[in-house]
Formats: C-alpha cells, structure tokens, sequence
C-alpha cells in the first residue's frame, strides 16, 4: 500500500514550496499534464501553469513535462511555450520512462521529483522508481471516462490509507501523516 502513498501532498501545482524542493536536492521535477497543470480539454495551459514552470527553472529545478497522452496533446496544452522539455506516452506507471530519464539526465532516484494527481500512475510510478513523490489534487472534477473508473479505485486506496492513519482526506484537501 505504501506505494500507492505519496511523500507530500499539495492542494495544487501553485502551493508547491520550491525553495523545500531544492533544500531537499532535487534538480529535476517531472510534471503530469492533464488536471495537475492544466484542466481536461483546455487548449492551452494557464498563465499560473506557465510562470510555475519558469519559477521551477529559475529555483535551479529543472521541469519536464511527463505524461501518458500523446506529444499532439502536450503540444497543444503548451502551445506557444515550446521551450519546455516533454516527454509522452511515458506509460506511467512503468518504471522504465522514470528510470529512462534518470539515466539520460545522471540523476539518482532521490534527485527527482514527481508531481501529479492520480495515485495509479504518478506515485505509484514514482514510488516504484524511487523518486520522491507529490500529489497534487485535480484541478478539475472534469475527467476521462477511463480516468473515472481509476477514481473510483483510488477511493478505495484512499480509504485504506486513511484507516492504517497515513493520511487524512478531505474534500478539497489531502494531509500525509
């Protein structure tokens, strides 16, 4: 169970301490697209997404957008921000695209951090490659029929890590213990 368990837990992107981040030695932040940037079906990401990842950079953390949809969608979410690195179809939760990027960028499990909002693909993919993990709640209860279905048993996860006294759940809010 505690791989499904993330190491923090923010209401979103824009609560995230990065000085913390840097305290802690990460130097390399992999981002979930799709309701922890930017709200399911938007165009484009917001200006807040946007200036969040240039504070990122400029915090001496380097951002990588890291996400199971395709490189058409992240494009057309970043559209008119091509500077920002990207990487598709990872098929979290695998460990190899996370092992594959540590590797790439020479960075130990414990240099990388993983923001995202699902406990199937995020943490359990950032667990599994040692990474350290932060939940980040949906910025939209607008969701893909597939990632319902995941909701639904993620409550289940949810609950049970609220039994075993891990973390405290809230409708708008999750606290790790």
């Amino acid at each position: 169970m505690n791989l499904f368990l993330p190491r923090q837990a923010v209401d979103s992107f824009r609560d995230l301490d990065l000085t913390d981040l840097k305290a802690r030695g990460i130097h390399l932040l992999l981002c979930d697209v799709d309701n922890t940037l930017s709200i399911l079906g938007d165009n484009g990401c917001s200006r807040e997404a946007v200036q969040f990842l240039h504070d990122v950079r400029k915090a001496g953390i380097h951002p990588i957008l890291f996400t199971n949809n395709t490189k058409a969608h992240a494009l057309r979410v970043m559209h008119g921000h091509p500077d920002v690195e990207m990487h598709t179809f990872v098929c979290k939760p695998l460990p190899l695209s996370f092992w594959r990027m540590m590797l790439q960028k020479r960075l130990k499990p414990s240099q990388v951090a993983v923001l995202g909002d699902q406990l199937f693909t995020d943490m359990l993919g950032g667990n599994l490659s040692g990474c350290y993990t932060i939940l980040s709640l949906p910025l939209s209860k607008e969701e893909r029929r597939d990632t319902k279905l995941m909701r639904k048993l993620e409550n289940l996860i949810y609950t049970s890590l609220e039994k075993s006294g891990k973390l405290v759940r809230k409708e708008n809010h999750v606290r790790i213990l």
